[in-house]
């Protein structure tokens, strides 16, 4: 869905972009924020409507996220591409005169502004059942597209501008990670920027952002991830325990798709007084994000698309393990899987004997 306030749908990017710069046009300032644990797509998404307001309109922006950039790839990505993207504690939205939200929807609860401020551009790839667009003077919602990346891309397109090596090697990684490489959720639009994009980005800073460095305490969450997950048929449900960092629940919850017996993949662990919750599935006619906001309704904030979501959770004084149980419950309920059913993923008389 493309949308100019509530009711208008776009016939194309250059409709949208014509719409854009109608929207913006006369402003002298611009906050373009992220979700608030930014992936490579919204971090590509913001970069690129700043470069384009920039290009376009001699708006420069600042870009800004309200939680943390955590996963070693995507520290890589800002690093390596001089992303400036700050937290949004450092920046006082109420002075700009226009905020974006890319990758992201006011009212969905993983967004750091305050709830008085409300945007006046959207741009988003994610299912909007529990999104506020009404009263936004512009609004693109396209839950075809994998990316919000790829609607980027076909903006810069529309506007006659060709990204640089920089805003094009993010813009491809952003398509890239969104969609595992065009095997998840990809449509036609996907295809055609990510082959467009190929010959323009920077392939060797791409492969220094892929392989980038972990620390130590990476490989140790991940061996107690795998200690506490446990197979319910064709679902798997792991429990993270407290977190370095948020992306984690994300990062094992790709890591243990790959299982050939998966259908459902739930990851969950604690960070910052929150349940982090993290959602794959390769069900082609189920939607992750609707799972995910019937699983926390009532308990928290959640959303996403057809094959991935995620959610949060705050404790409000409760253990940690009992929300995790009440969720694991409320999953399996609703997947129609048994509690009693589940087994552990690695066995005790599984493991080797090793020589000392």
């Amino acid at each position: 869905m493309s949308q100019d306030g509530p009711n208008r749908a776009f016939s194309s990017s250059a409709e949208a972009v014509e719409a854009l710069f109608e929207t913006v046009g006369g402003a002298r300032s611009a906050l373009i924020v992220t979700h608030d644990d930014p992936d490579p797509d919204a971090i590509a998404s913001a970069m690129t409507l700043a470069y384009l307001l920039e290009q376009r309109l001699g708006l420069k922006a600042t870009l800004a996220h309200g939680g943390i950039i955590g996963r070693a790839e995507n520290k890589a990505m800002v690093r390596l591409l001089a992303i400036e993207i700050r937290p949004l504690r450092e920046v006082d939205p109420p002075r700009f005169e226009v905020i974006a939200l890319v990758d992201a929807q006011a009212g969905a609860g993983n967004v750091g502004l305050p709830q008085e401020i409300a945007p006046t551009v959207l741009i988003d790839h994610h299912s909007d059942v529990q999104s506020e667009v009404k009263g936004v003077p512009f609004v693109d919602i396209r839950t075809g597209c994998g990316a919000t990346s790829t609607i980027l891309t076909n903006y810069l397109k529309a506007a006659d501008l060709v990204p640089d090596r920089r805003t094009a090697t993010a813009l491809f990684y952003g398509i890239k990670s969104d969609t595992m490489g065009l095997a998840r959720g990809a449509g036609e639009s996907d295809v055609e920027a990510y082959l467009y994009l190929l010959p323009l980005a920077d392939t060797k800073i791409l492969a220094q952002i892929e392989q980038a460095q972990v620390p130590l305490a990476y490989f140790r969450a991940f061996e107690r991830a795998l200690e506490r997950t446990f197979i319910y048929h064709d679902t798997v449900i792991c429990s993270l325990g407290p977190m370095d960092w948020p992306d984690l629940a994300a990062e094992m919850a790709d890591f243990l798709l790959r299982w050939e017996g998966a259908r459902w993949i739930i990851c969950m662990g604690l960070f910052d007084d929150e349940i982090v919750i993290s959602v794959r599935t390769n069900d082609l006619e189920s939607n992750a994000g609707r799972v995910v906001q019937e699983v926390v309704r009532g308990l928290g904030r959640g959303g996403g698309h057809s094959l991935m979501a995620g959610g949060r959770v705050a404790l409000d004084g409760q253990s940690p393990r009992d929300v995790v149980r009440q969720l694991r419950r409320r999953f399996l309920l609703r997947l129609g899987r048994e509690e009693s059913e589940g087994e552990k993923l690695i066995q005790e008389s599984l493991r080797p004997n090793l020589i000392q």
